[in-house]
């Protein structure tokens, strides 16, 4: 099932479905990428990878990359978890 549209050749992903691969939901997500607080970036496979796409989202302590195919179906997904850094205040 195609969960990436292609509109001008940039990706459209349904914001359910990156909120739920994130552990997020959906109104907080939306909410996060208004903000800003979270970045996505696209990246385009070349030589064996050619015809696929990678698509990288950050907030705070996680990233989410997927990686699709041309007609926009999930080949696989990876959501890496990392442990907040602490903000020490300055003496």
């Amino acid at each position: 099932m195609a969960v990436v549209r292609w509109t001008n050749g940039e990706p459209e992903i349904d914001a359910a479905v990156a909120a739920r691969s994130m552990k997020f939901a959906v109104e907080y997500f939306l909410r996060q990428m208004q903000r800003g607080a979270i970045r996505g970036r696209v990246e385009r496979g070349s030589g064996d990878d050619d015809g696929r796409y990678r698509l990288s989202f950050r907030h705070h302590d996680r990233e989410l990359t997927m990686i699709v195919d041309d007609d926009g179906r999930i080949i696989s997904e990876e959501l890496v978890m990392t442990a907040p850094k602490p903000r020490w205040k300055q003496p």
